[in-house]
């Protein structure tokens, strides 16, 4: 049920980026192998992980995010993939080689976020509410996560997904690949 990676299928027509395809459910441990993955990987100029996860583990989500945001990782939901959930908090921690937020969406795919649950019970008392609350703000702010992105993240039930729009995309400071135009709008 973890992640898995692999190079990705492209990668040869990328020459100056080690490309790495995430795909699967979230699951504790994943930093883990993706850190031994990256170990055994030639390491080009730019790495870049494509993201394809309905979501799982709300702190792997973060931890991974982390891991992007240390190791200058650029992130990416390429065409036809989703990103939901903890990926898409997971995608909030792309860089670019400099350290600077680098995320990339494209116009056929979805990137979606909601609130959290508890996968452990049905109810979580108050206190351990603002708590995980606490810790998903702390990390938007330690990735730069615009502020609207969490406020949308934290208003949507978590049996819900509010799914960014193209507009929203761009409005956000996330980069939108023009499928069809081949390029990037924004």
């Amino acid at each position: 049920m973890a992640m898995e990676f692999q190079t990705h299928p492209n990668a040869a027509s990328m020459p100056a980026v080690t490309a790495v395809l995430a795909t699967g459910q979230i699951e504790e441990g994943d930093v883990s192998r993706l850190n031994a993955f990256l170990s055994n990987a030639e390491i080009r100029k730019t790495i870049a992980v494509y993201l394809a996860s309905p979501g799982g583990s709300l702190y792997e989500g973060m931890r991974l995010g982390r891991f992007f945001k240390d190791h200058h990782i650029k992130t990416v939901v390429e065409g036809n993939e989703v990103c939901a959930s903890a990926c898409a908090l997971a995608f909030l921690g792309g860089r670019d080689n400099d350290g600077k937020p680098w995320r990339s969406s494209s116009s056929n795919s979805s990137l979606g976020f909601h609130a959290f649950a508890s996968a452990d019970s049905a109810f979580q008392d108050e206190n351990e509410t603002q708590m995980v609350v606490s810790h998903v703000l702390d990390y938007g702010r330690e990735v730069q996560a615009p502020l609207e992105l969490l406020i949308l993240n934290f208003a949507t039930p978590s049996s819900s997904i509010y799914w960014l729009t193209q507009d929203e995309i761009c409005s956000l400071g996330i980069k939108l690949w023009d499928v069809p135009g081949n390029k990037f709008t924004c």
